[in-house]
């Protein structure tokens, strides 16, 4: 039988085959690119290629794009807060989202995404740069970046063979873009103050820390830096001069938000508190007080350029890990106790309709599915808390402990009532009463696994307002030490341009 195709059928089959023909060759082009990309890497990182450190993974198409028309002029550095590179690498695809690098501890560097194209690993981001003698304003900094992620947890120090790769790495990319050593960024500083109702003002990134070494950076003409340039002992007298703190108000502040601002930084939040986007910044009517958006814009200034020595002692931004959930042990209780009332009530409403081999498969899924909800259980999952909060891990534990813990309770739920409802021997209306009854235990455990989730973020919203704030107001200061530096890093970015 022949079949006749409309026009518009014809139409849509020709459109069809021309955008899998595009698809398809834009596939192959990303494939080619990144592949020319690596050949090149090799080419001009031999001491890499040669200890083996150059690893080629591309990551889907669809996690990132085109640059939209712009060049590379910067690269911005991160750290994973993820152990390993596996880790990164399934919570970037989890995402959505990607990086054109990544560093692992043993210093071997992986290429994911080809470099013609943006990656998606800035986010939410701003810069005022100097481009072509001209200061702009820049936002959506993926489209002209390059992204390296250093893996580290966030909580620990960067081992010299993987910062001895960063050096190498960013070498290379500052040579193929010609990139200026001025544009070296932390995601810290590109990823601005935004205005979160919860928690007030706050900084949205904090990578890498304040243990990255960017003195060696700077050794090697990659980036600013103070580095040694002050004496250790006239730096530590500098650092107790302070100039301004959190509630003055004077002229001077003013200046000082315009100078860095010049420099730089965005001096406004991202947002506002009713959750417009404030941009730009340049001749934006400052106010002139030393106020908590400003202490944060200080913060991101003072954990890039003080001295490692110094800044090695500032406070690290407080995470929701950071506060220790001893307090689930009560909610782990609730849901071991409403679980044996739940397991009694099934026991007793099936054993009077089912055959006793049926009976018998029951009781073992029950005793079955009691082991992932038992006392035990909750005891050991505190025991791993417990080792991820005193290590370096502290910032996976809602991603590897809690979050598993909670969805395999949830989906063996699910598996034990497919398993009760193929009982041969279960009628249809006890079917749907124990269906109902398991419906309403899950929904009782849901409830109970919410309020702890609630009850874990408002200790960390308590302990953020009533303490961590108080105390980053009163550590961060602009003193004569972040004058000196200020003005050196002025008078450097000035003979560089």
């Amino acid at each position: 039988m022949k079949i006749q195709l409309s026009k518009v059928n014809k139409y849509l089959l020709v459109l069809l085959i021309a955008v899998s023909a595009f698809l398809i060759s834009g596939q192959v082009s990303s494939s080619s690119s990144i592949e020319n990309d690596f050949q090149d890497l090799q080419e001009k990182l031999p001491l890499l290629k040669d200890q083996d450190l150059l690893f080629l993974s591309p990551t889907s198409a669809l996690n990132y794009g085109d640059r939209a028309g712009e060049k590379v002029l910067m690269v911005i550095v991160h750290h994973t807060e993820t152990s390993t590179l596996k880790g990164t690498k399934d919570t970037l695809n989890a995402r959505g989202l990607s990086v054109h690098f990544i560093v692992d501890r043993d210093g071997s560097v992986t290429l994911m995404v080809p470099l013609e194209k943006a990656a998606w690993h800035a986010g939410i981001s701003y810069a005022r740069v100097k481009i072509d003698s001209k200061l702009e304003e820049l936002r959506k900094l993926n489209n002209c970046s390059v992204g390296i992620e250093i893996v580290n947890t966030g909580l620990e120090p960067f081992p010299e063979e993987q910062m001895r790769s960063v050096k190498e790495l960013i070498l290379y990319l500052m040579e193929r873009f010609k990139i200026k050593r001025d544009m070296i960024f932390s995601h810290s500083e590109i990823g601005t103050i935004v205005y979160n109702p919860e928690l007030g003002y706050t900084m949205r990134k904090p990578d890498p820390h304040k243990l990255f070494d960017w003195e060696l950076l700077e050794k090697n003409e990659i980036g600013l830096h103070i580095s040694d340039r002050i004496n250790p002992k006239d730096a530590k007298q500098q650092i107790s001069e302070i100039l301004y703190k959190a509630g003055d108000r004077n002229e001077g502040i003013l200046k000082l938000k315009q100078r860095l601002n010049r420099f730089f930084y965005k001096i406004l939040p991202w947002n506002d508190k009713k959750g417009n986007v404030i941009f730009p910044d340049n001749n934006a009517n400052y106010s002139d007080e030393f106020d908590e958006n400003f202490v944060w814009v200080i913060y991101q200034f003072s954990i890039h350029n003080l001295p490692r020595e110094i800044r090695k002692d500032l406070p690290l931004k407080l995470e929701q890990a950071d506060i220790f959930p001893e307090f689930f042990s009560k909610y782990s209780h609730g849901i071991s106790s409403s679980y044996l009332t739940f397991s009694e009530k099934i026991k007793s409403t099936l054993q009077p309709c089912l055959s006793k081999v049926d009976y018998e498969n029951l009781l073992s899924s029950l005793a079955q599915y009691e082991n992932n909800i038992s006392p035990d259980a909750s005891t050991t999952l505190m025991y791993k808390i417990k080792l991820y909060y005193d290590s370096y891990l502290r910032y996976r534990i809602w991603s590897s402990l809690y979050k598993p813990f909670k969805l395999n309770i949830l989906e063996e739920l699910d598996i034990l009532k497919s398993g009760v409802l193929s009982l041969k021997s279960l009628d249809s209306s006890k079917a749907a009463e124990v269906s109902s009854l398991i419906d309403s235990f899950k929904a009782d455990i849901s409830l109970e696994f919410q309020d702890f989730e609630k009850q874990w973020f408002q200790e960390f919203k308590d302990a953020w307002r009533q303490e961590f704030i108080p105390s980053l107001e009163e550590q961060i200061t602009w003193t004569a030490l972040h004058e000196a530096i200020l003005e050196y890093l002025e008078k450097a970015k000035e003979e560089i341009r």
